[in-house]
């Protein structure tokens, strides 16, 4: 059964969509979701079928709104960009269909709507008109706003559960939210299902994020990887600060320079800027800086909330080009939340 807050949210928000359901005539998507399912030629009577090239393969795709299937199902590989994903004009975020269900980041040069042409993998041609790409290689950290549990000192994955889902949970011209969810999670002795909902705004680079829970755990995590993941003393852009800043709650950051992919010779390394912000009233004091992870425990609740932010340096016009910018964009944005 779920629990109060979330059908207090679901409300909200259902009437957030009848309001915003009819936009005006010829309205441009400042905001748009990104899920697409791969299937074979022989699927070319689909509804929205395309035919595209990605990560050296021809695909062929159908657009989906939601998706549920058993841990035995293979999503991860069965999707296009492997989740759903939400895209403003400054940055997009995907969620992997998997035990990871980490977000990860495609930042943009130029502000404009991208994945509806370049699918996440831009070709060379889209690059030298100036397209963004992925920034951020994720690998097995929290990546940027992941909710993960953390037991016996590690962060761990979410496993084992009965089953998950990824959905399109509305799209209007300005604003989408994407949701992953778990039935039957076996986690600290209870039987749990959870709901991590991400909200996108147009011209936004930030997310709201809300986790519904049908029990409250104890070892729920939020945060940043370190920047570069696998060598963290050489991010000196990390910090975790509770209470020296004016905001209430734990800021997280971390700022630092990667490669973004495995490819070192297509692709560039990437200088980039994570940051999340946890409220007090979700946020426990425990603050753990664990290697390669900056991590915030919540309180134990069925209803949580907290935001994420990203900032790359290869931006036209980023708000931050240093750490030390950074991390007063940082403040500067937890404090306005």
């Amino acid at each position: 059964m779920k629990s109060f807050p979330y059908i207090v949210a679901s409300l909200l928000l259902s009437g957030l969509v009848a309001s915003c359901s009819k936009p005006a005539e010829n309205t441009e998507p400042q905001v748009i979701a990104s899920f697409w399912r791969k299937v074979t030629p022989a699927d070319s009577l689909m509804e929205g079928f395309r035919v595209i090239e990605a990560e050296g393969q021809t695909r062929y795709i159908v657009p989906i709104t939601e998706w549920t299937a058993s841990p035995e199902v293979d999503t991860y590989h069965q999707l296009h960009h492997h989740g759903v994903a939400l895209e403003s004009d400054l940055m997009a975020y995907r969620i992997y269909f998997d035990r990871k269900q980490t977000i990860d980041v495609y930042a943009k040069k130029t502000p404009r709507i991208e994945l509806s042409t370049s699918y996440w993998y831009p070709n060379d041609e889209q690059l030298a008109d100036h397209y963004g790409d992925d920034v951020l290689r994720v690998s097995g950290t929290i990546g940027l706003g992941s909710v993960k549990p953390w037991r016996d000192g590690k962060m761990r994955h979410i496993e084992p559960v009965e089953s998950r889902t990824q959905r399109i949970v509305f799209q209007t011209p300005d604003s989408a939210a994407m949701e992953v969810s778990v039935k039957g999670w076996q986690t600290e002795g209870k039987t749990v299902d959870m709901t991590v909902r991400y909200t996108l705004l147009a011209h936004h680079r930030d997310m709201r994020c809300e986790v519904f829970l049908s029990e409250p755990l104890d070892s729920l995590c939020t945060g940043v990887q370190q920047v570069p993941y696998k060598n963290p003393d050489k991010c000196p852009g990390s910090f975790i600060c509770a209470e020296d800043i004016n905001c209430e709650g734990v800021l997280l950051g971390s700022w630092g320079t990667d490669w973004p992919v495995n490819d070192t010779v297509k692709y560039a390394k990437e200088t980039v800027g994570l940051g999340v912000f946890v409220p007090k009233e979700y946020a426990t004091k425990k603050m753990i800086p664990a290697t390669p992870n900056l991590v915030c425990l919540f309180r134990p609740a069925t209803y949580l909330r907290f935001y994420l932010t990203c900032v790359a340096q290869k931006e036209d016009n980023p708000p931050a080009r240093t750490a030390e910018e950074f991390y007063a964009f940082l403040v500067q944005w937890a404090n306005a939340l």
